[in-house]
């Protein structure tokens, strides 16, 4: 009987501790859908200091806690978005953003936990509204925590009785240097398998209230090493990004790593500090998560150049390294320039959109699925350029513009939306393959030869179309444009000609059903990129698709006050003066 106890007693810990990760997950996430894009504009927007970094990154890191916002971080420098030296500020402010949050979480409610878990259901079932919608879920996740954190509370008096916990903590103290290090090392493997640091802090805060944690020096290595397990989130985020990114995730674990070597040797002065901010142990801990973050990252917020710099010593590449971004806010006041700039941001975004669609038939290829993880983090690469280059064509299109400007964002933006199609459709290949492949499905020399041949033309269509996209100068038609349009015939003749030959095949039954769909299916995939890359040509045939030299250096004004009547906007004549 008693092992039958002890064994449920562990499942209750262990439930309790699913619920208190999944409510922080779910709170999470849904902060992050009802914030939608709004989220990713500020980072972008507002990080233009080391300091206005740390209070973004503050900001994000207690709404959605710092590995969600590392990670999006990570994905910003990996599209050139941002440099090596601006998302180290951001990201010391996410590690101190996240203890302030686990700050809320420490003054324990969890006798509110079902009204909490009632309400939010309840919201996210009667409102209509998106937006409170996923509000009410993050209420929900709100009470799941704190309902696992009360579960895992009262399941670990059994074990406790039996002597489980005093076997391990005699060997976690901070008065020894054996007792520090392990567990520390007990925190940091712990952490980086749930990857987070809130559920470290989490079950520290359960323990606590359940007695099983007494003393200051029993705590102390373990939070230290959640800091450093959460790291692991960065550094999966990594996998398959630029080497920048790669940089950017590797700063972020140093920071933590040293800062806890620095922790260590302090430990005399966070013993006699952390206990004069609060009595109860559980306030301790919280307190102790936020001073260590505060002092790191304050100590290293001035000595940012200097610490990039030694992150890129530690870190040495022979691998490119991303073209950086050419948005320049600065730029805005010339709209001539700004459009310029935005010409050739679509040219990069092109490139990365031709890259993965190069990768994702080396997978195809070498049946090696790996390769489709560039694809994906490229994917992501040009979901985040669209996003920068709609924010940037907008904030133009506020100013006084002529009409031929008018006209240009209208048509920047057109080719936006197609440029990101293209990438969703080339990570459609890569997970068409991925499923082929593990249905077993392959294709005979002759099938695999026909899409090569199409691979080719679409391929030969992409380069052009990075091409098509260097800022112009004059006021023909494109005759890359033009060129694109051919080729798209010829692609489209090839196609119908493959497409008809396998026809035949399965009608004469030389071909079977299941090979014909997946063959077919690619030939979709490639259809709709040529497609797309058409309409891209078909904008760049417009006959106000140019720049003009002369009004490169022509500055303009913000529109702040619009007259209206009704529905209607009334706009004053000049803005269509050329």
């Amino acid at each position: 009987m008693e092992s039958a106890a002890l064994f449920f007693s562990l499942a209750k810990l262990l439930g309790g501790l699913g619920l208190f990760i999944y409510g922080m997950n779910l709170m999470n996430a849904e902060l992050q859908k009802a914030a939608g894009s709004k989220l990713r504009s500020m980072l972008y927007q507002l990080t233009k200091t080391r300091l206005s970094g740390a209070m973004i990154g503050t900001l994000l890191g207690g709404l959605i806690h710092s590995g969600a916002t590392t990670v999006m971080v990570v994905g910003f420098v990996n599209a050139g978005l941002m440099d090596l030296g601006r998302s180290m500020s951001i990201m010391l402010g996410a590690n101190i953003g996240t203890t302030l949050s686990m700050q809320m979480i420490s003054f324990n409610i969890s006798k509110f936990a079902f009204l909490l878990i009632f309400l939010g259901f309840l919201i996210h079932l009667v409102i209509r509204r998106d937006a409170l919608k996923h509000l009410g879920l993050t209420l929900f996740g709100f009470g799941l925590l704190f309902l696992g954190m009360e579960t895992m509370s009262e399941s670990v008096q059994p074990l406790k009785d039996a002597g489980y916990f005093a076997a391990l903590l005699q060997h976690v103290n901070a008065s020894t240097v054996w007792g520090m290090l392990s567990g520390f090392l007990i925190s940091t493997v712990f952490t980086s398998v749930t990857q987070s640091s809130g559920a470290t802090i989490g079950i520290l805060f359960a323990l606590s209230t359940a007695g099983i944690f007494t003393d200051f020096g029993q705590i102390f290595p373990l939070v230290l090493g959640a800091h450093v397990g959460t790291c692991v989130t960065t550094l999966i985020g990594s996998i398959g990004t630029e080497i920048t990114a790669k940089r950017s995730a590797v700063a972020h674990l140093l920071f933590n790593l040293l800062g806890g070597i620095v922790a260590m040797v302090m430990y005399k002065f966070y013993a006699w500090l952390v206990p004069l901010t609060a009595d109860s142990l559980v306030r301790q801990v919280a307190n102790l998560h936020t001073l260590v973050q505060v002092i790191n990252a304050g100590a290293l917020l001035a000595f940012t150049p200097q610490y990039t710099k030694f992150v890129i010593a530690v870190t040495p590449s022979k691998a490119k390294e991303p073209e950086k971004s050419h948005l320049d806010e600065s730029l805005q006041i010339t709209p001539e320039k700004a459009i310029e700039a935005s010409f050739l941001e679509l040219k990069r975004m092109a490139a990365v959109a031709r890259g993965m669609f190069q990768m994702a038939m080396r997978g195809f290829l070498m049946l090696n699925p790996e390769k489709f993880q560039s694809v994906r983090k490229s994917e992501e690469v040009v979901d985040a350029l669209k996003q920068a280059i709609n924010h940037y064509l907008l904030t133009l299109a506020e100013r006084d513009l002529s009409r031929r400007q008018a006209l240009m964002i209208q048509y920047l933006t057109t080719a936006t939306n197609d440029l990101e199609r293209i990438g969703d459709h080339v990570e459609n290949i890569a997970e068409l393959t991925t499923d082929k492949m593990n249905r077993k499905i392959w294709f005979d020399d002759a099938s695999v030869m026909d899409l090569i041949e199409l691979y080719k033309k679409v391929d030969g269509i992409l380069a052009l179309l990075i091409e098509s996209l260097e800022p112009v100068f004059y006021t023909s038609p494109s005759k890359i444009a033009s060129l694109i349009l051919e080729r798209r015939n010829e692609y489209v003749a090839l196609s119908q000609q493959i497409k008809q030959k396998h026809r035949s095949m399965v009608f004469e039954k030389k071909e079977g059903a299941l090979h014909s769909i997946y063959f077919f299916k690619y030939i979709v995939c490639f259809d709709k990129l040529v497609k797309h890359s058409k309409t891209i040509a078909l904008v760049e045939k417009e006959p106000l698709f140019f720049l003009k030299k002369h009004k490169l250096n022509k500055q303009s004004i913000c529109l702040e006050l619009e007259e209206t009547v009704g529905s209607a906007v009334i706009y004053d004549t000049k803005l269509f003066e050329d």
